[in-house]
């Protein structure tokens, strides 16, 4: 029992760490560099001509030190157009020993951070070009920040343990081994071969093959990585780590190695192992809601290394601690980021969106009393300013890449909205793995995403997509109220913090409070709605709330009653629903309207059933549980026409 309390006291308090909802991730991502690809014209020309397959990296590391030495053997086909010269980035710090392509020895020219190899003879397209790169140096950076370049050392000041570790991304993969950094061009497999001293342990992707003892008492530790991979998700850390695996078991699939390198201190596992077991857990429920995890042939793990975040190398994140909010966010970008990767740097925020839409999961599926306060603080970071957009265009501007504002929790906030408008949890996340599988081991676009979200949905999402993604602002609502007999009459007004998107066009909770809340949705197609809902003789309201569930980013201005607000000037809609306290069916008369939707909702909001019809309809009742339900009609354009509230006995 001592240790079950210790587990919840450690779990609980690694849930308050990281509410502020200033990203760690986005933090270290955006202090990791300034810098940008700067390859010229004339060099990306002759890289995309060729589509690198293979890596192998056999690199000297040491957790003392940010100096490397090796090779990396590349195998590239040449696409496109034949290629007599093979161009490929490497940062001027480092020294390249030569050039070989099997025993023959290229001249080679450096410009810059581009190199230009000159091959033995010009490679038609279609064939394999097997070039290997010696070379060494410090990979010191050109502009990053103190706290870590593209491959950096340091010692955590908390467990007293040196390190050595890469961290790529977005632009940093070229400081520490030559690559091409283009997101399309997926790298097909990888090899990773560290050496390093003993006892220390070299971590990196894929699964641990062997480890092999190397002169001087050295040890090389060879991982072997079978799945595509995008430049920026080869890493490395190495330290004198101690290793703590267990295994994950996905429903419908083999169990899944979780191999951990944690540092070499008696208190350091015991103080993560609680939150390292509930990441496999993790693992198990994101595989159910997202589709089965992209690397389960190989292994999920973590490295440890001292700075303030997480990075989501492929199959191993490398993170500064453990906290159940980064451990989850890291967790989703494996399929959101790795399996899947941005086609571009203005698309990331499908990457970390969902990444950090995954926390917001995470709590509602392991404490869902914690749901509630996590999306709060996510919509009140977004609304510290008034505007900005999830989409941009300066793809050079890091701090814009990793926003923590945009990219990530208002990325995580339109997800949830999406999640709303879509009012359908088995569509929504049959789509998610729809995705997954369509662009698996490859790049998508935002547009990519929408596209098959709103297949799968049925939704047009054009609004959704107009306002929340390239539109900027939010909301605020003010709704007048008052009830005349069994009618509450409505008008739901709103302004917006900016004036590039004036209006939005959304589904909207109103939670009524009286003599049973209950939860209703309407459409507000205006900046100005009126709508009239009929309820239960006898039912009376004393207030409402505005978007109960933070559905959406918003503020509230006022809510008043109105005993003015008796009648509102509404169409008349010849529809009529009875009875209004229901056995088995529900009646619906309509006798000049057509296209027409019906949607059951309970008090809480959820979607019960629906069902298309014209003309008179009846809906089946003997399938759903007795309660307090609420009938909404809408038209083909989703405006409400008539909103009314059954029992089902």
């Amino acid at each position: 029992m001592k240790k079950i309390c210790l587990l919840l006291l450690i779990l609980i308090c690694s849930l308050s760490i990281y509410s502020q909802k200033e990203h760690f991730c986005a933090v270290h991502k955006q202090s990791e560099s300034t810098l940008k690809r700067a390859s010229s014209p004339r060099a990306v020309t002759l890289m995309n001509k060729y589509d690198v397959k293979f890596h192998h990296l056999t690199l000297n590391v040491t957790k003392d030190t940010n100096y490397v030495s090796g090779n990396v053997r590349t195998i590239a086909r040449v696409v496109g157009a034949p290629l007599d010269t093979f161009v490929f980035e490497l940062q001027t710090s480092m020294l390249i020993d030569s050039i070989k392509i099997g025993s023959d020895i290229l001249v080679f020219q450096r410009i810059a951070n581009d190199v230009y190899a000159i091959l033995p003879s010009t490679y038609t397209v279609g064939s394999d070009i097997e070039i290997t790169i010696y070379y060494k140096g410090y990979t010191s950076g050109t502009g990053s920040s103190a706290i870590g370049d593209g491959y950096s050392d340091g010692n955590s000041t908390r467990w007293g343990n040196a390190v050595s570790w890469s961290l790529s991304q977005p632009f940093s993969a070229y400081e520490w081994f030559p690559c091409k950094q283009d997101l399309t061009d997926k790298i097909d497999s990888t090899y990773f071969y560290a050496t390093c001293d003993t006892p220390s342990m070299s971590g990196s992707n894929g699964l641990l093959k062997a480890i092999v003892p190397m002169p001087g008492g050295k040890r090389q530790f060879q991982w072997v990585n079978i799945h595509p991979i995008d430049y920026y998700l080869i890493s490395v850390a190495t330290a004198n780590y101690i290793e703590y695996s267990t295994y994950a078991h996905p429903v419908g699939s083999d169990s899944v190695l979780f191999q951990n390198y944690i540092y070499n201190n008696p208190l350091t596992l015991p103080t993560f192992k609680g939150l390292i077991d509930t990441t496999a857990f993790n693992l198990d429920f994101f595989s159910t809601i997202f589709g089965p995890y992209p690397f389960a042939k190989q292994k999920y793990g973590h490295c440890l290394a001292p700075f303030s975040g997480g990075m989501e190398h492929q199959t191993m994140t490398t993170q500064g601690f453990f906290e159940f909010s980064l451990d989850a966010h890291e967790l989703g970008h494996q399929w959101f980021g790795d399996n899947v990767t941005c086609a571009t740097w203005k698309d990331i925020w499908v990457n970390e969106g969902f990444a950090s839409y995954s926390e917001y999961l995470a709590y509602e599926h392991f404490y869902p009393n914690l749901k509630a306060g996590h999306m709060q603080d996510v919509h009140d970071f977004v609304m510290r300013q008034p505007g900005g957009s999830v989409w941009f265009t300066d793809s050079t501007n890091v701090n814009r890449i990793f926003s923590s504002r945009l990219t990530y929790n208002k990325g995580s906030a339109i997800i949830h909205t999406l999640r709303f408008v879509v009012n359908n949890d088995n569509l929504f996340f049959q789509a998610l793995k729809n995705y997954q599988n369509t662009y698996k081991n490859a790049t998508a676009t935002s547009i990519d995403f929408k596209n098959i979200m709103q297949t799968v949905s049925g939704v047009n999402l054009d609004d959704w997509m107009n306002q929340w993604f390239y539109g900027e602002g939010y909301p605020t609502y003010s709704v007048r109220w008052n009830q005349v007999a069994n009618q509450i009459f409505l008008n739901v007004s709103h302004t917006t913090s900016t004036t590039v998107t004036p209006l939005f066009k959304t589904p909207l909770e109103l939670k009524l409070i009286g003599t049973s809340d209950t939860i209703i949705k309407i459409n507000t197609t205006t900046n100005s709605d009126d709508f009239i809902v009929s309820l239960p003789t006898g039912y009376t309201i004393s207030d409402l709330e505005v978007d109960p569930n933070n559905w959406i980013l918003n503020e509230v201005d006022a809510i008043t009653k109105d005993e003015s607000l008796a009648t509102i000037s509404l169409p008349n809609y010849p529809i009529s629903i009875y009875p209004t306290v229901v056995n088995t069916s529900l009646n619906i008369d309509n006798d000049n309207l057509s296209n027409l939707v019906a949607k059951i909702f309970s008090t809480e909001g959820k979607l019960i059933s629906q069902k298309v019809f014209s003309g008179n309809t009846t809906l089946e009742m003997n399938n759903i549980s007795s309660g307090n339900y609420i009938v909404e009609i809408q038209n083909e354009n989703g405006l409400v026409l008539k909103i009314q509230q059954i029992v089902k006995q």
